[in-house]
């Protein structure tokens, strides 16, 4: 047997992960921004309305009382 050792060298190499926290990721941000779409276009809550009208005469008269002698 020969007196020389053969070393070996070791690559480790450390990759990411399969992908799917950032197809999460992307999911929930599409669907934030499809929700936002249509909640603030209008589209959604907009059943009724919520405005209030008050109808007032266009002219106000006070009538005050006459003093008793």
């Amino acid at each position: 047997m020969s007196d020389e050792r053969k070393e070996r060298t070791t690559v480790v190499t450390t990759g990411s992960g399969g992908g799917a926290g950032w197809f999460l990721a992307g999911g929930l941000i599409v669907a934030l921004i499809l929700g936002g779409f249509l909640f603030f276009g209008g589209f959604i809550g907009s059943g009724t309305s919520g405005g209030i009208n008050i109808d007032v005469p266009d002219k106000v008269t006070i009538e005050t009382p006459k003093p008793s002698e």
